[in-house]
């Protein structure tokens, strides 16, 4: 079951307080895990990667997870709460549900989904759901709405992340895109889309026509709520277990920006909602009329 209010907990309790005045009590919300971080690890499996591209871009992602700095940036996160993480596939369309849908990682051994160690079980299986055409937008819009509606919420600036990683350009759009044919443009509509949700997108791109398409249209630029993403490169498949290892090093767990505690949330909606300007408005009209 997916949490319809999440993006309104987002901000710890005074958001959960606001959202209460506004909305009443006859819909419970259902209840969110309060976690150190989301990751969503959106893969493309179109018909460029072969079979036994696949078999290494997959073994990439199970080794960089049995990788001792990635286990122990992993490992920082539990005394905060872990980290929530899915996987997703897409190709001209993304596949639903994910792959590997959530799990909330508490440790690193131990029996249950809550351990890295069965995380890393369920990579090593994990089927090819389809190869076909590369919709680049459709992977990211998936994730965005995976990250919106899952059972987890973080209060980190930072704290949520989606990882696409891709060996082409896009040449399929999304159906709902309004910019048919501009394959570039559909995928900025989604990275327009994931900064006003308060998402990072980081890129891997195989190859370096990839990765120029992940730099200029994917990846969060420089906005001022979050940090900007970054795109890592693979020369080919045969390279990928580095650059991802190399990626999730930088990506998961605790970074510099939690070195130093920030200010704690006020009560007012704008700081409880910081990353919802449609909200924040809806708050203000609500403290309008019962002033």
């Amino acid at each position: 079951m997916r949490s319809t209010l999440k993006p309104l907990l987002r901000g710890g309790a005074a958001a959960a307080a606001v959202a209460i005045s506004l909305f009443g009590t006859s819909q419970p919300a259902h209840a969110v895990t309060n976690v150190f971080q989301e990751l969503f690890l959106s893969l493309d499996v179109s018909g460029s990667i072969s079979n036994s591209d696949f078999t290494l871009y997959k073994q990439g992602y199970v080794n960089a997870f049995q990788n001792a700095q990635v286990q122990q940036k992993i490992a920082d996160t539990f005394d905060k709460g872990g980290i929530a993480i899915a996987v997703g596939q897409w190709s001209t369309t993304a596949f639903t549900p994910p792959v590997i849908d959530w799990r909330h990682i508490t440790s690193l051994t131990g029996p249950g989904n809550n351990s890295l160690a069965s995380f890393i079980t369920a990579l090593g299986a994990m089927p090819r759901q389809g190869s076909d055409f590369t919709c680049v937008d459709c992977g990211m819009a998936a994730a965005i709405t995976e990250i919106n509606t899952n059972d987890f919420v973080t209060t980190r600036a930072n704290g949520r992340v989606i990882d696409i990683s891709t060996d082409g350009e896009g040449n399929r759009d999304l159906a709902s895109c309004t910019t048919q044919g501009n394959f570039a443009q559909c995928a900025q509509a989604q990275r327009a889309s994931a900064v006003a949700s308060g998402i990072i997108i980081n890129g891997l791109g195989v190859g370096a026509s990839a990765s120029g398409f992940l730099t200029a249209n994917v990846v969060t630029p420089a906005n001022g709520a979050t940090k900007a993403g970054f795109v890592e490169t693979a020369t080919d498949f045969g390279t990928f277990e580095a650059a991802i290892t190399n990626k999730l090093i930088r990506e998961v767990g605790p970074g510099p920006e939690d070195s130093v505690p920030g200010p704690l949330p006020v009560l007012g909606a704008a700081a409880a909602f910081g990353f919802s300007r449609k909200l924040r408005r809806r708050i203000n009209t609500a403290n309008l009329h019962q002033a």
